[in-house]
């Protein structure tokens, strides 16, 4: 496995509750690690249209947690995100090559 080339760091704000918001990851990410920086649940999709008004499939970050996602291989990924509590705040640091 290759070393990682670039580590970068994404701060997502959910201006307004139940919106969904996108991050469009750097090229070749790798891994990725994602929380809410305060104690929310936000829900996260790599698909639009999943989080604003829950439909599955979309993964729930129970407040106090993350999610760690390790040998990814696409060459873009966008996240979506969205959380009932506005203005929250979703770290992201994704590792690419």
């Amino acid at each position: 496995m290759a070393s990682l080339r670039t580590i970068s760091v994404y701060n997502v704000t959910l201006t307004n509750a139940n919106t969904e918001y996108s991050q469009e990851l750097s090229p070749n990410a790798r891994s990725l690690a994602v929380q809410p920086r305060t104690a929310v649940d936000v829900r996260m999709a790599f698909v639009t249209g999943k989080v604003a008004t829950p439909t599955a499939p979309f993964f729930t970050l129970k407040s106090g947690g993350a999610a760690t996602l390790q040998e990814l291989q696409a060459d873009s990924t966008t996240v979506y995100l969205a959380s009932t509590t506005a203005g929250t705040v979703v770290e992201i640091i994704v590792g690419s090559w």
